[in-house]
């Protein structure tokens, strides 16, 4: 046996004599580490098996209880979307609590429809596009009664801003300055919004509508 052969083995048998070392200290360990990987990734999987599921059973129960108001049944829906609205998923509880507020708004129930709209735009602070929709429902419902001062308390965030419901609250603004004889008000947001290339088509026909209506107004009569 050459000095190569002997030297290789004697290696060998130091780094076998290491490996034993190791393991006997730290082999319990390695083997926690690996099950503990292992049961992570299958509790993962599992989780995420299992919202999936939460998600498609809310997905059909939201389906059943608006097929409910099409078939004329208000007060099941309603009791449908209130249970979801305590036990389902985040994303299914905030869209019953929205078909609620609209229900009770189409029922007639406008102040609790305001009240439901207005809890809703403080909980979900931040959800810019959830939120801004309730702010701008709660202000439409509010907007026969209301002074032109909580109208633009409502909204004036919103219109100044880079809300996607901007221009909706500057034409509920505009008209609101409209309802409360505030002629110059209403000319500054109907025009601001009419001159808004971003604004919705529709948006803008109105607006223009609304800034023809209000120089027809100021129009002396016969000339006078």
């Amino acid at each position: 046996m050459n000095d190569d052969s002997i030297f290789r083995e004697v290696d060998e048998a130091v780094r076998s004599d290491q490996f034993k070392a190791l393991w006997d200290k730290y082999g319990v360990w390695v083997l926690l580490a690996a099950f503990a990987l292992v049961a992570g990734v299958a509790g993962i999987n599992g989780w995420t098996y299992w919202q999936e599921r939460q998600a498609a059973d809310a997905g059909g129960r939201f389906a059943a209880a608006l097929q409910l108001e099409e078939e004329g049944k208000s007060s099941e829906m309603s009791e449908a979307l209130r249970a979801m609205a305590e036990e389902g998923p985040w994303g299914y509880r905030i869209l019953a609590r929205f078909r609620l507020a609209a229900a009770a708004a189409k029922s007639g129930d406008k102040a609790g429809a305001v009240k439901a709209y207005d809890v809703l735009a403080e909980e979900i602070s931040g959800q810019d596009l959830l939120q801004g929709y309730a702010v701008v429902q709660a202000a439409n419902l509010r907007l026969d009664e209301a002074n032109y001062e909580e109208i633009s308390k409502r909204l004036n965030d919103l219109a100044n801003g880079e809300s996607p419901w901007r221009h909706s609250a500057r034409e509920l603004l505009g008209l609101s300055a409209y309802r409360n004889s505030n002629r110059q008000e209403a000319e500054d947001q109907f025009g601001r919004l009419l001159a808004d290339q971003t604004a919705p088509i529709n948006l803008r026909r109105r607006a223009e509508m609304m800034l023809a209506l209000l120089v027809k107004a100021d129009a002396p009569i016969n000339g006078q």
